[in-house]
């Protein structure tokens, strides 16, 4: 869900992307590490950004030095510096140099932690729901969208994607028994017997950002409303509007971290990941109404 103001800005200046018109010769660098201080800027998406830069050798020291310390501390951004890094010396092999002699051994990398999955129905439709052995770690909607892309978010955030067919368990029963236990609960919430759930989530692999703004958002209410505004404040970083709604536009948990009871400050619905009209499913299941409420 994005607010009025549409997606992020502020990455653009300092990163050149496939397709743009260069930059003038003469065009001022704008550093990394300044774009990713500014309030409505996620510095996670700064450095992704980055990646083809650093690649190439046009990042400066200092730019390299904040890339080491920001990976140091975030395993999301790690991951997605490490399969860069892969990508690169794949190539390299690919397409040498010059006479390099035979490509070294393959790399065994380390194994990803199982990401175990099924179909839940509910009165908004299939829900695609995943979860380790000892947490929930994300909810798809089905609506326009496909296995694929469920597989994809999981290995994005360092997980394994495994289907978990009616009748078969996975590693020592435990992802079956989370899986259930998910499956009831939102059962008892969608049926009007819930409004609070009680469930361990895993947020692993999304940047930290992200992750502050997931964790206020848990926190609102049943029936409850707060802004876009309101959750940046929250985290410390009032003027980040724009930069929370991107993030809870890709919320990984949907309905259990409830960015559907998120809205403009001039009190209207805003977007929804999954749609508009889920969002105001969810919200006319909670009792609330606002301008533009319909269906």
């Amino acid at each position: 869900m994005t607010p009025s103001d549409g997606p992020t800005a502020g990455t653009a200046a300092a990163i050149q992307r496939p397709g743009a018109e260069p930059e003038a010769a003469d065009a001022p660098h704008v550093s990394i590490i300044m774009v990713a201080n500014r309030p409505d800027v996620d510095p996670c998406d700064v450095l992704c950004d980055a990646l083809p830069a650093l690649s190439c050798g046009d990042l400066s020291l200092s730019e390299r030095a904040w890339i080491d310390r920001h990976t140091a501390t975030c395993r999301y951004c790690a991951n997605e510096l490490e399969c860069y890094d892969h990508l690169c010396q794949t190539l390299d092999q690919v397409y040498p140099a010059g006479d390099i002699g035979p490509c070294p051994a393959p790399r065994f990398l380390p194994t990803k932690p199982a990401a175990w999955y099924v179909v839940v129905e509910s009165p908004v439709g299939p829900l695609f729901v995943a979860t380790t052995d000892d947490a929930l770690v994300e909810i798809e909607f089905s609506k326009g969208r496909g296995e694929d892309e469920l597989r994809r978010h999981l290995l994005e955030r360092g997980f394994a994607p495994r289907p978990l067919a009616e009748g078969q368990d996975g590693p020592n029963d435990s992802s079956r028994r989370v899986i259930d236990r998910v499956r009831s609960q939102l059962r008892e919430y969608f049926g009007g017997q819930r409004d609070n759930f009680d469930l361990p989530l895993d947020l692993s692999g999304l940047p930290p950002f992200t992750r502050d703004v997931l964790e206020a958002t848990v926190n609102v209410p049943f029936g409850r409303l707060d802004t876009y505004r309101g959750i940046a404040t929250r985290i410390g970083k009032p003027a980040a509007t724009r930069a929370v709604g991107n993030a809870l536009n890709r919320n990984p948990i949907p309905v259990v971290v409830p960015c559907h009871r998120i809205i403009r400050s001039d009190g209207t619905a805003g977007g929804y990941g999954g749609g508009l009209d889920i969002k105001f499913r969810l919200l006319a299941l909670e009792g609330v109404t606002l301008a533009g409420l319909s269906g």
